[in-house]
C-alpha cells in the first residue's frame, strides 16, 4: 500500500520527540566541538607594491614595470629569508615565535604579471595574526633598500588590528545550524525507511490494501487505564448482595 504525505505527516506527529532529541543531541554535540575541541584560526592579510625603479616623478615606463614584474619573485624568496625572519622575532619577541616557524606559517601569493605581493599569517587570535603579518611587511620594506639597492616596495595595504572577523575554520553559529538541518533531514530519512521495511499491519485499511479481503473484526488496542477503570466498577463490598425482583 502506497502511503501519502498524510500518512507520513502522521509518522512523523508520532516520532516528534525521536527527531527532537536526535537534533539536541547533534546540536550539542556540535557546539562542544566547535568551542572546546576545535581551536579557531584567524588569517591576517597585507599586500606589498613593487614599483618606482628610479624614484625620479615621471620615469615610472614600460621598462620599469617589467623591471618590477621581474623583481617579484626575488622579493617573494626574500620576504622568507632567514635575514627577515630573524629581524623580525628579534624585534617582536612577544610573538613567542621562532624564524623556522614564522617562516612555515607565513604566506606569500602573486600573481603572474602582478606587481603586488600579498602576506597572510594564521594565528589563534585575529591581533596577533595581524601584528605579525604587518611587522613582517614594515621590516621587508625597511631591508630592502640595504639589500637590492632599489626602494621600489610599499605597504600597500595593512591589516587592521581593530577588525573582528570570523575564524577561517568555521562559525560556531554557524555550524550549529549546519548541524540542525543535515541532523533533521537524516532523523526524518531514518524514520522513512523504517516506516518503509516494516510489513505490520497497523489498520483495516492497510489489511484491506495488503491482502485483498475485507476485515470482518478487529480488536482495539486496549490501554492499562481502561483495564483499571473496567476492574473499578466490578468490584463489590464485602457481605453486599444483588437481588433480582420478580413480579
Amino acid at each position: 500500500m502506497e502511503k501519502t504525505i498524510l500518512d507520513y505527516l502522521v509518522l512523523i506527529k508520532k516520532r516528534l520527540w525521536l527527531i527532537a532529541i536526535f537534533v539536541i543531541l547533534s546540536c550539542v554535540t556540535t557546539y562542544i566541538v566547535s568551542n572546546i575541541v576545535v581551536k579557531p584560526v584567524y588569517s591576517a592579510s597585507s599586500q606589498l607594491l613593487v614599483n618606482h625603479i628610479s624614484g625620479k616623478q615621471g620615469s615610472n615606463n614600460l621598462n620599469d614595470v617589467n623591471t618590477s614584474l621581474n623583481l617579484v619573485e626575488s622579493y617573494k624568496q626574500i620576504l622568507t629569508s632567514p635575514k627577515i625572519m630573524e629581524a623580525v622575532v628579534t624585534t617582536h619577541p612577544e610573538f613567542g615565535l621562532t624564524q623556522e616557524k614564522l617562516a612555515e606559517k607565513l604566506q606569500i601569493k602573486s600573481s603572474d604579471k602582478s606587481q603586488v605581493i600579498g602576506l597572510t599569517f594564521e594565528a589563534g587570535s585575529y591581533p596577533q595574526a595581524a601584528a605579525v603579518v604587518n611587522a613582517v611587511a614594515q621590516k621587508f620594506v625597511q631591508t630592502v633598500p640595504g639589500l637590492m639597492e632599489l626602494n621600489n616596495v610599499k605597504i600597500l595595504n595593512e591589516a587592521d588590528p581593530q577588525a573582528n572577523p570570523d575564524p577561517i575554520n568555521g562559525n560556531p553559529l554557524m555550524n550549529i545550524a549546519i548541524s540542525l538541518l543535515v541532523s533533521l533531514m537524516i532523523a526524518l530519512g531514518t524514520i522513512v525507511f523504517l516506516e518503509s521495511i516494516n510489513g505490520t499491519l497497523r489498520s483495516e485499511k492497510e489489511a484491506d490494501a495488503d491482502i485483498g479481503l475485507p476485515v470482518i473484526a478487529s480488536i482495539p488496542v486496549i490501554r492499562k487505564k481502561d483495564t483499571d477503570g473496567a476492574t473499578g466498577n466490578s468490584k463489590e463490598r464485602v457481605g453486599e448482595r444483588k437481588y433480582a425482583a420478580i413480579e
